[in-house]
């Protein structure tokens, strides 16, 4: 079980966070298969959650 963490961010942020999470999942994407990357596929696995649970936040927020 996890702890969790709650952030408080301007309008403007979730976006910038998101965009920052999706460049390093592209990045961990193009390790795949590389010996330094053996746990690339779960670390993609939680950044693509992070990403989901930053817009489901964002929306829930804005009402979008």
């Amino acid at each position: 079980m996890s702890n969790t963490i709650r952030l408080e961010l301007s309008t403007d942020e979730p976006s910038c966070l998101n965009n920052a999470l999706q460049r390093e999942m592209e990045a961990a994407e193009r390790q795949r298969g590389k010996p330094a990357w053996i746990g690339v596929d779960e670390y993609i696995r939680r950044l693509d959650a992070c990403i989901q649970k930053v817009t489901k936040a964002f929306e829930k927020a804005t009402g979008a």
